[in-house]
């Protein structure tokens, strides 16, 4: 699933402000097959179009200074959308927003109307991009105007000056930029305060991958307590032997399904065929992740720590999960590993972006699959049925449950 930016450079004599002039374009924004500037201009003659005449510094400018952002892998759940409506400068822009989460881009369209130029855009839906070509693409338009600006002998600009920070940033200044946009700071606009704090934190927590996951679960205050869970988790964490394969990402294949938990019941499907598993047979999750535990509970919010390796993948709980948790934690962990290249340490939380969703999904779909359950409980769906087939595929009558309601009875 991609994104692409195309952009033909026009002559515009009358624009009196140097960067708008020099990067004056014929834009066309493409996601998936979503034209998102596919336009109405209903004042004028030119009626539908899928272009905008419109300068590229103003985008290029707002993308560079939301850069790191769209590099962070988790947030806050309530932080971590960039949308190309607050380019602004008084161009009307596509309402696009984007948000990066684990190797993915959630990306949605929606139409609306530009006031006071009454220009309608006509496009709306959702998808999901693949983290390394969105950036990539967006880079490459980054680059293509500060070029523009070069070749127009055109220097000094916020937008020269961002990029050219960015571009020779070194790889501590990386990681602590994408720690402060995870916990919702700007890393260009710190306080001594605030800087000190991240400074402690990652002092605390001596991984900024895990630190940047964190933000995905807790407040910013809660770090030292939950440093001594993670420190003692990342200690006890041992990844397995058994060699898991890769299935598939959780990318779906348009903008018509991006529905997480169709594409994580797809991969399960597919891993369980790998595995040569019956439908009705119980999933050895034991012998496919190494499960270890810790003496306390995870921080709130934190399911698990997960550390995966080239081949396989181990989890870190609390020492108080019970034996349908540990087994649902270790089927994430195993959709983790199966559907991504990462490697490294990160969480399974309770949040409930694109990812989680997948991956939750999946271990329903894996330990409990709906075509199994459909032939154990035989038309019989009482209580005391589910609760039975809970125990025999070694999962939660919750989970029995929920593949009812979201497969079997819909």
């Amino acid at each position: 699933m991609t994104i692409s930016f195309s952009w033909e450079w026009q002559q515009a004599p009358e624009v009196r402000t140097p960067e708008l002039a020099a990067t004056w374009c014929r834009l066309m924004i493409e996601v998936d097959d979503i034209i998102a500037t596919l336009v109405e201009e209903r004042e004028h003659s030119h009626g539908v179009r899928k272009n905008l005449d419109i300068p590229t510094y103003p985008l290029a400018e707002w993308l560079a200074l939301n850069w790191w952002k769209l590099n962070t892998p988790a947030h806050r759940p309530n932080q971590g959308e960039v949308n190309l409506v607050a380019a602004g400068s008084g161009f009307p822009w596509p309402d696009l927003a984007l948000r990066s989460d684990r190797g993915y881009v959630w990306a949605e369209v929606r139409q609306r109307d530009r006031d006071p130029d009454f220009v309608r855009f006509l496009t709306q839906g959702r998808t999901v991009l693949d983290s390394e070509q969105c950036i990539g693409e967006i880079a490459r338009f980054i680059d293509a105007a500060v070029r523009r600006l070069e070749d127009s002998g055109i220097t000094g600009t916020l937008l020269q000056q961002e990029w050219s920070a960015i571009q020779g940033s070194g790889a501590e200044e990386r990681e602590f930029c994408t720690v402060a946009v995870a916990w919702g700071f700007d890393p260009y606009d710190l306080s001594g305060e605030a800087a000190e704090s991240i400074l402690a934190a990652g002092q605390r927590v001596d991984d900024p991958g895990l630190l940047t996951e964190l933000a995905r679960a807790i407040d910013f205050d809660s770090i030292p307590a939950a440093s001594e869970w993670l420190n003692a988790a990342a200690e006890t964490a041992i990844v397995g032997t058994a060699a898991i394969p890769f299935i598939g990402s959780f990318l779906p294949r348009g903008s018509g399904e991006t529905r997480p938990w169709r594409i994580g019941y797809q991969r399960a499907r597919g891993m369980r065929e790998f595995l040569n598993l019956s439908p009705t047979e119980r999933a050895p999750i034991e012998s496919l992740i190494e499960v270890s535990s810790v003496a306390e509970n995870p921080p709130s919010n934190v399911v698990a720590l997960v550390a995966v390796n080239q081949v396989s993948a181990g989890i870190v709980l609390g020492q108080q999960t019970d034996e349908a948790a540990r087994r649902f934690a270790g089927a994430r962990a195993l959709a983790r590993k199966a559907t991504t290249s990462a490697i490294g340490l990160s969480l399974l939380t309770k949040g409930s972006q694109y990812s989680d969703r997948a991956e939750r999904a999946f271990a329903a779909e894996f330990l409990a699959p709906a075509a199994g359950l459909q032939e154990l409980l035989d038309g019989d769906y009482s209580e005391d049925s589910q609760r039975n087939v809970a125990d025999t595929l070694g999962v939660s009558p919750w989970v029995v449950e929920h593949q009812i309601e979201n497969q079997l009875a819909a």
